[in-house]
């Protein structure tokens, strides 16, 4: 699997991850995930990364599955843009297809951060590196010996919400 090539300090962020998730499979990928639907809220961004096939979207299944349970996140690969009408309203990206910042642009993304008014799930982060807005979570998702790791690095002000997501996770894990 392809690592990323995405540096943390060139979006501001700390070199080091504020928190690492050791993730046995597929199961542990969703409760991480789920506990991220429990800690976001509107107007919070998650930025993730990771080579193909390493959870990206397993992760937001599990964040769409906490606010719904009936809700069914799928791939955005296609579409490039899934909108969930849920409580909070979840928008999923995918820039994987995407050749640079006039695509970015052409897809109205810059409206939906502007607008703040949903939780928004970005994958492929690293292969538009300016979509970072300033503020949120950066996940990176890789293969570990065991599974999958999960690096999260939070800007300035989510260092609560980074305690709050370990919490939830550990509590789901026992």
């Amino acid at each position: 699997m392809q690592q990323s090539r995405l540096q943390p300090q060139s979006l501001g962020l700390s070199p080091r991850p504020d928190a690492v998730f050791e993730l046995a499979g597929h199961e542990q990928t969703q409760a991480l995930g789920h506990a991220l639907g429990l800690s976001l809220k509107v107007g919070d961004f998650l930025g993730l990364v990771g080579g193909l096939g390493a959870g990206k979207t397993t992760l937001v299944q599990g964040l769409v599955g906490a606010l719904d349970e009936k809700a069914e996140a799928t791939s955005p690969s296609y579409a490039l843009v899934n909108l969930y009408e849920l409580e909070p309203p979840v928008l999923h990206m995918d820039l994987y297809r995407l050749e640079g910042v006039d695509d970015l642009e052409s897809t109205g993304y810059w409206d939906y951060v502007d607008a703040g008014d949903r939780i928004m799930c970005v994958e492929w982060l690293d292969r538009i590196p300016q979509a970072w807005p300033g503020a949120g979570l950066l996940i990176e998702l890789s293969v570990a010996t065991e599974g999958r790791r999960a690096s999260v690095w939070a800007s300035p002000g989510y260092a609560g919400l980074v305690e709050q997501l370990q919490e939830r996770f550990a509590a789901a894990s026992l």
